[in-house]
């Protein structure tokens, strides 16, 4: 008797496997069998994790993800940073520091062309050292003086007894300047305000582990492009490589005689005297 129960009860276990499995659907399906449950997932229409947007980054997005991350912050930092007449902020004076980011490679083309026909004008090589630089760094961002006003300390700083009799006098060298590469005079105590912001934002570069070099002809390029609206600016060019593009960079050697070189059309800028001694 206890044979035939065991050989009925098997039978049972079996015809209720078979058709608990029958009704069960292809995928995620469970196998009942002797009380026990076994879950099976079938995986073979599961999309491959590493097909693109599926939570998976490479090197290259997480590298030019980082020199993202690194212009925010780093603007803050040269916005944040400490500004002569700070009171001045607190009854409703308006921020004079512009920061403005550049991660294109058709603009930064377009800032190496501009600074190869002013090396080309001025005859300068350094231009077009600057040049390779605009173009193959990761990004750049320029950070300036725009829209300034002085902090009334009348610290003399400048030559003046006072910050009105300063923007007074020097009003008619403002207006003659905008066509040179920068315009001023500023006021001294503002200048040094754009300083401590720029060494402000390569602080922050460094604590993200970003590769950052200050450029000031880059900064006139963009000026001059309209890319910036600032008086007087410098270029913070960023790169995330296994050796920093801002050092050890060789001069180039330019032939000024090039047909292709000498075609290059000029910038507008009225030529300075420069010395090269």
């Amino acid at each position: 008797m206890v044979a035939e129960a065991t050989r009925s009860s098997q039978i049972h276990s079996h015809v209720l496997t078979r058709n608990l499995n029958a009704r069960a659907p292809h995928r995620n399906r469970r196998y009942y069998s002797a009380g026990i449950v076994v879950n099976l997932r079938d995986t073979s229409e599961d999309t491959k994790v590493n097909e693109p947007g599926q939570g998976v980054q490479t090197t290259e997005e997480l590298r030019l993800g980082a020199v993202r991350s690194a212009l925010e912050y780093m603007s803050a930092s040269a916005i944040t940073a400490p500004k002569s007449g700070g009171q001045l902020f607190l009854r409703g004076g308006k921020s004079f520091m512009e920061t403005v980011s550049v991660m294109d490679k058709g603009i930064q083309g377009q800032l190496a062309d501009w600074l190869r026909r002013r090396g080309n004008e001025l005859g300068e090589q350094i231009w077009f050292r600057d040049a390779l630089a605009a173009e193959n760094m990761d990004a750049i961002l320029f950070i300036g003086l725009k829209d300034w006003y002085p902090p009334v300390y009348d610290c003399g700083a400048c030559g003046y007894a006072t910050c009105a009799e300063f923007l007074n006098a020097t009003q008619p060298l403002r207006a003659a300047s905008h066509d040179l590469e920068f315009e001023g005079p500023q006021c001294n105590l503002r200048d040094i305000d754009l300083g401590i912001a720029i060494g402000s934002a390569a602080k922050t570069a460094a604590m993200l582990g970003i590769d950052a070099r200050c450029q000031t002809r880059v900064a006139v390029a963009a000026r001059k492009l309209g890319i910036i609206q600032s008086d007087i600016a410098v270029a913070l060019s960023l790169s995330v490589t296994h050796k920093n593009l801002g050092f050890d960079r060789p001069m180039p050697a330019v032939d000024f005689d090039d047909p292709v070189v000498a075609a290059l059309p000029p910038t507008g800028i009225r030529l300075q005297t420069r010395s090269h001694e």
